[in-house]
């Protein structure tokens, strides 16, 4: 933690009641702080991501910028985390709340477990309002898949990151990750070794992603244990780095959207309209279950709309030929 702790950050609502520490505190009465150190501790001997860990990380420093960074862990109580969930509310959706609970959760359950925090502590899930998944349109993939005409490194880096992202649908943590002896295009796939998860899978590889891919694998000109996608120095790309590159190439090309997880969403939504099996999209994804896999689905009415035809019984009983216009009814 960089902040010192700061009275000031402790909202004027919270009142904490001042105990008079007997022998039963002498040993466990810690620091908050302290409490998340030995907890980043347990999760580095679960050899959790360093993603799951600087999540934790970020999460702690806004509960602690709520709560005071003096906070101390017998005053971490019921009253506190629903004071935590009202404040939270004033600036966020249910959706990052939630997010930001559930990742300063694991640290407080920890320290109930241990004693070092001397209530039970409960979480509510806030109820979230689904909303339609957004997804690159038609037209915006035409300009940003349009292959670059210059021999600028920069930008063919670009069009081939998110021709990899489009054709797979992995996240960018997989694709920072990925190393160019995990692509092998006389197999036909690419191996993920580092997931969000820790459980590796396969992705197989389009004809077109090949093409592309194999040009890079030329022009990268690293070795087999090289980063596949590179900073200018040979080295892994780093998150903030990926994200501006990106944003970098759709804006020179006219397109206002540059999220990197759309195009996971985007992947995931037009892979369903071709007609892939969700058991098959489901081990590409990575998705624990199909409940997670249906999140990324962006549905449109439009998809229901073409396919009822196929799929609707009464379809089964139809004249062969349509002569409903020629038919009179009664009327009554």
């Amino acid at each position: 933690m960089n902040k010192e702790p700061m009275e000031t950050t402790i909202l004027p609502e919270i009142k904490r009641r001042k105990r008079k520490v007997s022998a039963e505190y002498a040993v466990t009465n810690i620091s908050y702080r302290s409490l998340f150190e030995l907890y980043v501790r347990v999760c580095k001997i679960k050899n959790l991501s360093e993603t799951t860990i600087k999540g934790y990380e970020y999460a702690t420093r806004y509960f602690l910028d709520f709560a005071g960074y003096d906070l101390m862990c017998y005053d971490v109580t019921q009253e506190l985390i629903n004071n935590y969930y009202l404040h939270l509310q004033k600036a966020h959706k249910a959706t990052t709340i939630n997010s930001y609970v559930f990742k300063v959760s694991p640290t407080i359950l920890y320290g109930v477990e241990k004693g070092y925090i001397k209530e039970k502590i409960e979480f509510t899930h806030m109820v979230e309002q689904e909303t339609i998944k957004d997804i690159y349109t038609q037209e915006e993939l035409e300009v940003l898949l349009k292959r670059p005409t210059s021999n600028d490194f920069c930008e063919f880096r670009a069009w081939v990151i998110i021709s990899t992202f489009l054709s797979t649908g992995i996240r960018a943590q997989e694709l920072r990750n990925l190393r160019i002896k995990d692509v092998s295009l006389e197999q036909g796939y690419i191996t993920l070794n580092v997931t969000k998860n820790n459980e590796a899978r396969i992705i197989p590889i389009s004809s077109t992603l090949h093409m592309a891919l194999s040009e890079w694998i030329q022009v990268r000109n690293a070795s087999r244990e090289d980063y596949l996608f590179c900073n200018i120095y040979g080295e892994q790309i780093q998150r903030t780095v990926l994200q501006t590159l990106v944003k970098r190439y759709s804006l020179r090309r006219g397109v206002k959207r540059y999220g990197l997880h759309l195009y996971r969403h985007t992947f995931i939504t037009l892979s369903v309209r071709k007609g892939m099996s969700p058991v098959m999209l489901k081990r590409i994804t990575g998705h624990k279950s199909m409940k997670m896999l249906e999140r990324y689905y962006a549905f449109n009415p439009t998809d229901l709309v073409n396919i009822v035809d196929e799929f609707n019984p009464l379809e089964d009983f139809k004249p062969k030929h349509k002569k409903y216009d020629n038919v009179k009814i009664k009327k009554y």
